[in-house]
């Protein structure tokens, strides 16, 4: 009996990760302020304690949780790839591959995604910072692209903030009601999806199709 229980015992790193994936289920489904180390506990199908022996808190191991997932994301892969795009000046490339980066995210890992929302909506002031330190340099790094295509005279003159946030928000606000939600269901492949969304916007903000500060007239 004391050899097979010592057989099945868990490394202190494969652990931590069933702890995580736990908490992670959890969080996705009642936030931080509703979950409770039990329901983790449960959820892993270990007593509460073994939580602590890994965590010194909840709020250690939800920001686990965010290291976790956060460290998931292929950050040189992408950070090379927006880099190509913006050598090239190639509008519609990068809006595109950021579209389809975002939708992944959704599909891959729906879960998490919960968790941020939740965060957002719970006020988590350091799962909200955390997720700004993640992603306020790609933020900036598109500003400065953004503003360089305004003044070769590529893009309208309009706020570069209300450019990148028609980009993500775009591809956030697709993923919250067909992943999140569920309210609608669509079969439709990422690819497309971010076409035509690429396309929509680029309609908007091409100098050579609209100009700032000035209403279009309907062909008679």
């Amino acid at each position: 009996m004391l050899k097979e229980r010592m057989s099945t015992r868990m490394s202190a790193t494969d652990r931590q990760r069933q702890l995580l994936d736990a908490a992670l289920a959890v969080f996705s489904r009642k936030g931080f302020k509703g979950t409770t180390t039990k329901e983790i506990a449960a959820e892993a199908g270990v007593a509460e304690a073994v939580i602590f022996q890994h965590f010194p808190s909840k709020e250690a191991l939800y920001n686990a949780v965010l290291e976790l997932n956060l460290g998931a994301f292929d950050e040189e892969r992408d950070t090379a790839a927006i880099h190509e795009f913006m050598e090239r000046g190639d509008d519609e490339g990068l809006i595109k591959y950021s579209i389809l980066r975002i939708l992944s995210c959704y599909h891959t890992n729906p879960a998490f995604q919960r968790v941020v929302l939740f965060a957002a909506l719970e006020g988590h002031e350091q799962g909200i910072g955390r997720l700004r330190e993640q992603f306020e340099p790609v933020y900036e790094q598109f500003r400065k692209y953004i503003e360089k295509r305004q003044r070769d005279g590529a893009l309208a003159d309009v706020d570069p903030f209300d450019v990148l946030m028609n980009i993500v928000g775009f591809a956030h606000h697709y993923g919250l009601i067909t992943t999140i939600m569920r309210a609608v269901i669509r079969d439709v492949p990422d690819e497309v999806v971010a076409e035509h969304f690429t396309r929509i916007l680029l309609d908007g903000i091409r100098n050579n199709l609209i100009k700032a500060g000035e209403a279009r007239v309907p062909t008679p």
